[in-house]
């Protein structure tokens, strides 16, 4: 009896886990917008006609783009959540088309550890970003 119920216990957690995934997908609709980046709140935003965008995963790419920086002229690829944050994909800047995707990234470190990542300015074809391989 204490088998059974520590492993449906068991069970239960690993749907848990399995179900707490994006799949790829962080939600929202898919939208392309094109605008100037600005610091709006401490935040980079993306200003498109009136609209404003905050786009916070940027962060962490300024100063390993080229040219990611406030008044630059972007278009950014991604998924827009319900209130005006967008997840973004792809990201070109000043000719240059990056793949931001987690898939392209080699997931959750970034591509930036362990076996041949790569991480940033590893190569792989996509321009500033590493392979991502495990």
């Amino acid at each position: 009896m204490k088998k059974g119920i520590a492993l449906l216990a068991v069970i239960l957690a690993a749907g848990g886990m399995v179900s707490a995934q994006t799949w790829g997908n962080p939600g929202g609709r898919a939208v392309t917008v094109e605008g100037t980046l600005r610091l709006e709140n401490g935040v980079i935003a993306l200003a498109s006609g009136t609209a404003l965008y905050y786009v916070p995963a940027l962060e962490r790419y300024v100063g390993f783009i080229e040219g990611l920086k406030e008044g630059a002229r972007v278009s950014v690829r991604g998924y827009l959540d319900g209130y005006g944050a967008l997840t973004p994909a792809a990201l070109t800047i000043n000719g240059a088309s990056y793949d931001l995707s987690p898939s392209a990234l080699g997931g959750v470190y970034g591509g930036a550890c362990c076996y041949g990542g790569g991480g940033f300015g590893g190569g792989g074809g996509r321009r500033g970003m590493g392979r991502g391989h495990w």
